[in-house]
C-alpha cells in the first residue's frame, strides 16, 4: 500500500512537470523600470488578469515555469511591446530582449522550431488595406476583389505553404494553419468597421468573403485567432439573415432566415437581452459544440463585466442546460457568487 502511495505521488509529480512550460532568457541592458510579464487568453482577447508577471534578476535573467495542459498562445509583453509566443506541455524556450532598441530574439529551446515559423509567418501582421490611405471609394467591387481580396488571399497562401514545409509536428501545423486562415477574416472583419459612403460596400465584400468561410476549426483546442473569427463569424449569420429579412419583405410572424424563430421572437429576444444573447443564440445554432461550450464561457464574461442581472441568468441557465459537465462551469459559479456578494 505504501509503494502505491509513492508511485501516485510520484506519478502526480512527473504529470505537474510535464503539464508545464519553461520559458527563460535576458533582457539586455536591463534597468529595472518595466515589468515583464507573459498573457495568457483564456479564449482569445487581451485581459489584464490573465497577466502573469515574471520575475527578473538585476542582471536581466529570467525563468519561470508556466502551466499549460495543451498548446496556447500568449503574449511576452516588456516596454509595452507584445511578442507572439506558442507555448506547449513539456517544452521550453529561451528568448532574448534589449531595453534599449526593444529588440526581441529566440535563442533555443525544444519549442524554437515553431515559434521561429510563428515569426516568419507573422500572424498577426497588419494588412496593406486597413491603411488609412488605401483607395476604397475608388474602386468597384470587382477591383476590390481583385486588387485587395485576391493578393491578400494570395499572401495568406504563401504563409500556408510555409508551414506546411517547416519541421514542425502536424497538430501544430494545424494549429497555425487554423491561426493564419481565421486573421485574414478577422482583418477583413474591420472593414465594415469603417463608416462613410463606402460602409455598405466594404459590407457586401465581407459577406461575400465570410460566404466562403469554413466555421470549423482545423484543430481543438483552437487558438485565439478562431475565435475571434467565430465571434466576427456571428456579426455574418446575423447581417445576412437580416439582409433576408428586408430583401424578401419578411413579415414579423415569418420565419427569421437560418434561426428557426420568427423576426418578432428573435426582435423580441434582442430587445430584452441585448447583443450578447443574440451572439449566443447564433453560436449555438450555427457553430460546433465544442467551440459553442468556449465561446459561451467568453459571452458570459462579458455579461458579467456588463452587470446585467437578467441577461447574466439568462446565459448562465442556457449554458448549464447545454453543457451541463463543462470544466468551465466551477469558473462560472464563481464569478456569480461574486455578483451576489
Amino acid at each position: 500500500m505504501k509503494k502505491l502511495s509513492i508511485l501516485l505521488i510520484l506519478v502526480s509529480i512527473s504529470f505537474n512537470l510535464f503539464a508545464q512550460f519553461k520559458l527563460s532568457g535576458k533582457i539586455q541592458h536591463y534597468t529595472g523600470n518595466a515589468e515583464l510579464k507573459i498573457n495568457i487568453p483564456v479564449v482569445y482577447g487581451f485581459d489584464e488578469a490573465n497577466s502573469i508577471k515574471i520575475p527578473v534578476k538585476k542582471d536581466g535573467s529570467f525563468s519561470i515555469d508556466l502551466p499549460v495542459k495543451n498548446q496556447k498562445f500568449a503574449d511576452l509583453i516588456f516596454q509595452q511591446t507584445f511578442h507572439l509566443i506558442l507555448l506547449d506541455a513539456g517544452k521550453s524556450l529561451k528568448v532574448e530582449l534589449s531595453e534599449t532598441d526593444k529588440s526581441f530574439a529566440l535563442k533555443n529551446g525544444t519549442a524554437l522550431a515553431e515559434n521561429s515559423l510563428l515569426q516568419k509567418v507573422n500572424i498577426e501582421e497588419y494588412p496593406f488595406f486597413l491603411k488609412d490611405d488605401y483607395p476604397y471609394g475608388k474602386q468597384s467591387p470587382a477591383e476590390l476583389n481583385n486588387n485587395l481580396i485576391k493578393p491578400y488571399y494570395a499572401a495568406r497562401d504563401r504563409k500556408i505553404t510555409l508551414v506546411n514545409q517547416s519541421p514542425i509536428s502536424p497538430k501544430t501545423e494545424k494549429l497555425i494553419i487554423g491561426e493564419i486562415k481565421s486573421a485574414v477574416y478577422n482583418n477583413l472583419y474591420e472593414l465594415v468597421l469603417f463608416g462613410g459612403p463606402d460602409q455598405q460596400k466594404m459590407i457586401n465584400l465581407v459577406i461575400s468573403a465570410f460566404d466562403q468561410a469554413d466555421p470549423n476549426p482545423t484543430i481543438m483546442p483552437a487558438g485565439p485567432q478562431y475565435y475571434l473569427f467565430a465571434h466576427c463569424y456571428l456579426w455574418y449569420k446575423q447581417t445576412r439573415a437580416s439582409i433576408k429579412v428586408k430583401s424578401q419583405n419578411i413579415k414579423p410572424g415569418q420565419l427569421m432566415p437560418d434561426y428557426n424563430i420568427t423576426v418578432a421572437e428573435f426582435n423580441a429576444l434582442s430587445g430584452k437581452y441585448g447583443q450578447l444573447y443574440i451572439n449566443w443564440l447564433t453560436a449555438s445554432r450555427f457553430l460546433p459544440n465544442a467551440v459553442v461550450e468556449q465561446l459561451g464561457y467568453k459571452i458570459i464574461n462579458s455579461a458579467v463585466k456588463g452587470g446585467n442581472k437578467d441577461l447574466i441568468n439568462e446565459l448562465v441557465k442556457s449554458y448549464k442546460r447545454k453543457f451541463p459537465n463543462s470544466q468551465r462551469l466551477a469558473a462560472i459559479n464563481k464569478q456569480l457568487a461574486g455578483i451576489k456578494k
